[in-house]
């Protein structure tokens, strides 16, 4: 498959469905009604309650076991945690 189909395939797909919502907006919607703080298995269990998307799910149960005091402390640990899982560059292309 070239280059330009799948580009096309992909526009096609957006206009259908839409673009995809940002990790951080899915997370607040998870959470929505989260009281703090919570630890990470009360965190997946409003995620659940509130149907979020099996990414978010998935990266919610990955969190350490400790206390969160916001929404922006998951995403501050969730950011972390992404970024420690990022394909980091070789030393080769610096």
């Amino acid at each position: 498959m070239t280059r330009e189909r799948l580009a096309q395939g992909v526009s096609e797909l957006e206009s259908r469905v839409g673009q995809p919502l940002p990790l951080a907006e899915s997370l607040h919607k998870a959470l929505e009604g989260a009281v703090y703080p919570l630890s990470a298995r009360q965190l997946t269990w409003v995620a659940r309650e509130n149907e979020a998307p099996a990414l978010v799910l998935s990266l919610l149960g990955s969190l350490p076991r400790s206390s969160f005091g916001s929404v922006d402390a998951v995403a501050r640990a969730l950011d972390g945690d992404l970024d420690a899982t990022a394909p980091q560059p070789s030393a080769s292309s610096r």
